[in-house]
């Protein structure tokens, strides 16, 4: 889990740093595609492509806040199934001691529970990785 949660937090700061410096180059790029729509001596066509293409900038964009969110879901999930992951080993160990219960058979349903999440986690962090992979493929025109 703990290999989870940090290939999650590299990915995400990758993400965020992509994200922040394509915000920035799009913003640029927009306001001069506005311009070029907004100029008079623009043919239709010109007007048509700048917006065409301030579009694909602003569908650019979106797809990596979307992406960021998603991944921002993910480690704070993560995050919480490592803390109920511990919390459980801890009451189990506190349970023991106190001479309470002698076969931990229902922490140990808990736990198994918690490793299933944990794999989930980690098809899903495998899942986002496919798909921005995909996406870059597909849309590499773009660029």
């Amino acid at each position: 889990m703990d290999e989870v949660l940090e290939l999650l937090d590299k990915t995400v700061k990758r993400v965020q740093k992509t994200a922040d410096e394509t915000k920035e180059t799009i913003r640029k790029q927009t306001a001069h595609y506005e311009q070029l729509q907004q100029q008079p001596e623009a043919t239709q066509e010109q007007k048509i492509k700048a917006f065409l293409r301030k579009t694909i900038q602003l569908d650019r964009i979106e797809r990596l806040n979307s992406q960021l969110s998603l991944l921002y879901t993910l480690q704070i999930f993560a995050f919480k199934v490592k803390v109920l992951e511990v919390s459980v080993d801890k009451i189990k160990e506190q349970v023991i001691k106190a001479g309470v219960l002698q076969s931990g058979t229902e922490i140990e349903d808990i736990k198994k529970n918690i490793d299933t999440l944990k794999i989930l986690i980690e098809a899903q962090y495998e899942s986002l990785k496919e798909i921005n992979e995909s996406q870059n493929k597909n849309l590499s025109y773009i660029h």
